[in-house]
């Protein structure tokens, strides 16, 4: 993309009108400044290009030509042109291609804020495509130019997308510092909206890492940031997290006590967060073994999520299965679980896709079906790769040494006890 200099403009503009240098030459513009001007030996004053531009717009109209320029056209430098491009191109673009074209052109001509903005889009396409490592890469590139150029207001949400990365791929300790990270910086430019979406999430990790007690205190923090009447999702949301303590606590009586008081609130029938609480609902239940109330919230939850939020439905049909295992049909626990898995790999669904092959295991060790068994090992060993989940990968390795130990195939013992090893080796020289 080139950039046209103040002098090209006005040669260019003056040859589409087919205008000689003389008819633009006036009591105030001579000929020699026209020219000094095009081969770039003087500057365009502002009064200059007001000139200019009016005896241009005068014969774009002899000719009947509409001409879309104003004095700022002539007056602006390649530098300032590539930054409004810039500015305007990553409004309209969609794809990443297009983006590392604004990229190129920010960095020829030093424009650190387009720089910084374009590594933002690159992350937020990335985050939406679910390639979190690359997301993250470029949501961290976004910071690091941000605070070079001292201006910082955007970071508490690019820690918020940063430590959402992380979480997305279960890490979840990491995304805890990013979390808090975007905690401290949205407080520090008074950007209430973030600070309580990542006083949200760091509750949410607490509870990931089974830590529960210091959850509640994140949730007791946040409702102390809004009202019921002000945020009423919000007050719902928070409260749905408060329930999950509860039943990592295993006191599923107040879990349920929570959300009964929920579904008393007349939330809209078409609100997704009907979807959470049924299915905790159904989880509550389940841990009860009260089949009969389990199976008719997770049906619940399942019309509605298949209705309007499908992206969760994966969760209610793998948590679903659990009443078939306890039952001992493991059949139809199989089935609900493939059937789960193929939703979740369709969106990429990591914590999904992990929690039902491990369901898988759990019922292939009691059928001791040793074939499946392997399979779902390897299908474990291939998403634990991908989320960098190397201390799980080891005891997975060490399990299929087991198991096929058990067959009494010692090749492929080693080969799998190897592979442990050499992880459990990198792991240590990392933590030097």
């Amino acid at each position: 993309m080139k950039f046209s200099t103040n002098a090209e403009k006005l040669k260019s503009t003056r040859m589409y009108l087919k205008m000689k240098q003389g008819d633009l030459v006036d009591e105030n513009l001579t000929r020699g400044l026209i020219s000094m001007i095009e081969i770039g030996q003087r500057e365009i004053s502002s009064n200059v290009a007001s000139k200019l531009v009016e005896r241009f717009q005068q014969r774009a109209k002899e000719l009947d030509i509409e001409l879309k320029i104003d004095a700022a056209f002539l007056l602006r430098s390649p530098s300032e042109d590539a930054e409004l491009y810039c500015l305007k191109k990553l409004k309209e673009v969609n794809n990443d291609k297009e983006i590392k074209e604004v990229l190129e052109i920010a960095d020829k001509f030093d424009l650190s804020k387009i720089k910084a903005m374009g590594y933002s889009s690159l992350g937020e396409y990335y985050f939406n495509k679910k390639d979190y490592d690359e997301a993250f890469f470029n949501y961290n590139n976004s910071i690091d130019i941000f605070k070079n150029i001292n201006q910082s207001e955007t970071i508490p949400y690019l820690y918020l997308n940063i430590a959402l990365c992380k979480a997305m791929l279960l890490q979840y300790t990491e995304a805890l510092s990013f979390f808090y990270l975007s905690e401290r910086y949205s407080i520090m430019y008074k950007d209430k909206l973030i600070e309580k979406r990542a006083k949200y999430n760091i509750a949410k990790c607490y509870i990931k890492l089974n830590k529960i007690d210091l959850a509640l205190e994140t949730i007791r923090k946040f409702l102390t940031l809004f009202s019921k009447e002000e945020d009423f999702e919000k007050y719902i949301n928070i409260n749905i997290l408060k329930a999950n303590c509860y039943e990592v606590k295993k006191e599923f009586n107040t879990a349920i006590d929570i959300y009964d008081s929920l579904l008393s609130k007349n939330i809209n029938c078409n609100n997704p967060i009907l979807g959470y609480i049924y299915n905790n609902l159904g989880l509550a239940y389940l841990n009860k073994d009260d089949f009969n109330n389990s199976l008719e919230y997770f049906d619940k939850a399942e019309q509605l999520r298949i209705r309007i939020d499908p992206d969760n439905l994966c969760h209610t049909i793998i948590e679903k299965s659990g009443i078939f295992i306890k039952k001992g049909l493991y059949n139809d626990a199989i089935t609900l679980i493939e059937k789960g898995l193929e939703k979740a790999y369709s969106i990429m669904d990591y914590e999904c896709l992990i929690k039902g092959n491990y369901e898988l295991i759990y019922i292939y060790e009691l059928l001791n079906d040793y074939s499946n068994l392997k399979r779902v090992y390897l299908n474990i060993v291939y998403f634990l790769k991908i989320l960098n989940k190397y201390s799980e990968l080891v005891s997975v390795y060490n399990k299929l040494s087991i198991l096929f130990l058990d067959q009494n195939n010692i090749e492929e013992t080693k080969k799998y006890l190897t592979m442990s090893l050499e992880i459990s080796s990198k792991c240590c020289v990392s933590h030097v």
